[in-house]
């Protein structure tokens, strides 16, 4: 059974199946792969309650924007299957993961992005490692760097914050670094003493200018970074800002307000059958592809979500940085339907914050995955 979990999950977190899409056989391949490992793994664990409220919304999304319009019945019905079958199976491996073994897995993808800028720097300049685009590099960073905090062993923790923030920040994503500002303070309003961190930061930030001309940053982002850090902040607030979400979502502000009732239909928010970039915003894309109800339902999940993690910050402060990260990286991506990581992360978050009996390891060592199985109540 561990072989099957450690596999599932090395598929979803890694992103292994769009490493591979460069050949689309083998991308093809390795997508079956991880929804027949998804299912094994789902018949051979504990079963606990069906996450509903989403399944509601993969269904509703799917079968409203599905009547409005779609372009490829294959790739609909595709995707659709891919995410109930996700949601119920992935419920139960995300259920049996421990803070522990998310936060390893999650370092372990994020030095994929280290390896790229090594030992494959490119003209680009940001680098991504598994995820190949730095935006959902930068996921996983922010992802890890949340777990971080509840790690007992201090020597991992640390370990892993600098690896984390350091790779976070050569994807020169500017999601990560927003977040990794936010989780931060969050950090130390839980434990003063986890100001730290942001000495870790300062050191990465000293490694990411020592490393500069060998890595062959993006000559705009990295100008634009250090620009920050000295005297050049305008300047470097204006290039930030060029090509901004908000001048994205905007371009569709006139599509979402001609069907708000039923959307436009199936990825018409998604970049794919326009000659213009995707609206970058889950909840937008919700609206704008089927309309107001599954709208409403996505929004209402995140808002429950954020509001039961701040009412256990103080026991469970990763719960709270976490869904807040969760909410900002829906902000600026829209592909929320098949991102196996933010789904995972956001199923993994979910169930710990409805069953008020779930058993959160303090030992992660003394706990084995059985004895976590069978104390694990579900609602």
């Amino acid at each position: 059974m561990k072989i099957i979990k450690y596999l599932t999950l090395i598929m979803v977190l890694w992103g292994i199946p769009s490493f591979f899409s460069y050949d689309e056989s083998i991308g093809s391949k390795m997508s079956y792969l991880t929804y027949i490992l998804l299912i094994i793994y789902y018949f051979i664990s504990t079963k606990g309650k069906l996450l509903i409220p989403f399944l509601i919304l993969g269904i509703s999304y799917f079968v409203i924007s599905g009547f409005t319009f779609v372009n490829d019945v294959n790739d609909y019905t595709y995707k659709l299957v891919k995410y109930i079958i996700f949601i119920v199976s992935g419920a139960e491996l995300a259920r049996n993961t421990t803070k522990k073994e998310f936060f390893i897995l999650a370092i372990l993808g994020s030095l994929s992005i280290l390896i790229h800028a090594v030992a494959f720097p490119n003209g680009y300049g940001r680098y991504s490692g598994f995820y190949l685009n730095p935006n959902g590099a930068g996921f996983v960073c922010i992802i890890g760097y949340c777990l971080s905090y509840v790690i007992e062993d201090k020597k991992l923790r640390l370990i892993g914050q600098f690896i984390l923030t350091f790779a976070g920040i050569i994807t020169f994503s500017r999601t990560f670094i927003s977040l990794w500002l936010i989780v931060s303070l969050l950090s130390i309003l839980a434990d003063k003493r986890n100001s730290l961190t942001f000495g870790l930061g300062a050191v990465a930030i000293v490694v990411v200018f020592s490393l500069a001309s060998f890595l062959k940053f993006n000559s705009v982002r990295f100008s634009a970074f250090e620009g920050l850090l000295t005297d050049q902040s305008e300047s470097s607030i204006s290039t930030i800002k060029d090509g901004s979400r908000l001048d994205t979502w905007s371009v569709y502000y006139d599509e979402i307000t001609t069907n708000p009732i039923f959307g436009n239909g199936f990825q018409m928010l998604s970049g794919l059958n326009h000659d213009k970039q995707g609206v970058h915003n889950t909840f937008l894309m919700v609206l704008g592809e089927s309309g107001i109800f599954p709208f409403l339902l996505i929004i209402g999940i995140y808002l429950f979500m954020l509001k039961r993690s701040y009412g256990q910050f103080t026991s469970k402060p990763h719960l709270l940085m976490l869904t807040i990260s969760m909410v900002g990286i829906l902000m600026i991506m829209h592909n929320y339907f098949d991102n196996n990581l933010i789904l995972f992360t956001s199923i993994w978050i979910f169930v710990r914050l409805i069953d008020r009996h779930f058993v959160e390891e303090t030992h992660e060592e003394a706990v084995t995955e059985d004895e976590l199985i069978n104390k694990t109540i579900t609602p």
